[in-house]
């Protein structure tokens, strides 16, 4: 049996995400569509304090980040863990916002829905670092624990900036 590398199998893995979800999808007026729910879920709002807090220096705390994060919460991407805890989360935020001119989670997601304890999501990170812009999907899940967020786990893949209509184009 042929066994193939794990960034092979990332990228198959968001084929398969984005071939079930509705990437591209057009609203008449030639606009992005957005699934989402009326009421936000938890990692929406985490992530609309997180756009806040990237956008001002110092605004990404353990105590910020514990509001929304149980006390073992790890990041995964691309399978392997990047952080844990909301001190771990805070310490990374802090370092990628010193290295980046601006980074923001495309809000309201691409696509969303939450079943029993667990929202999955297909999202844009856009960002932009000593003049040059970048863009990335993302496609994942959140494990809730009550009304924390337990565990993310996110496939990425970068992508042409002029390639999404939500990418930042300079």
């Amino acid at each position: 049996m042929a066994l193939i590398s794990y960034k092979k199998a990332v990228r198959l893995a968001i084929v398969f995400c984005l071939s079930s979800w509705p990437y591209g999808a057009q609203a008449q007026d030639g606009s992005p569509t957005t699934a989402i729910a009326a009421d936000p879920d938890r990692l929406s709002e985490m992530f609309a304090w997180w756009n806040g807090a990237m956008a001002q220096p110092g605004a990404f705390t353990e105590e910020g980040f514990a509001a929304y994060f149980t006390s073992d919460a790890p990041l995964l991407i691309d399978g392997a863990e990047v952080m844990r805890g909301p001190a771990g989360w805070a310490e990374r935020f802090q370092m990628i916002q010193q290295m980046t001119d601006a980074v923001e989670i495309v809000l309201p997601f691409r696509y969303s829905f939450q079943q029993g304890d667990r929202i999955y999501t297909y999202h844009i990170i856009r960002s932009r670092a000593q003049g040059k812009v970048s863009c990335m999907l993302a496609a994942g899940h959140a494990d809730l624990v009550g009304d924390k967020i337990g565990r993310v786990t996110l496939v990425r893949a970068e992508i042409d900036p002029a390639s999404d209509p939500d990418c930042w184009r300079e």
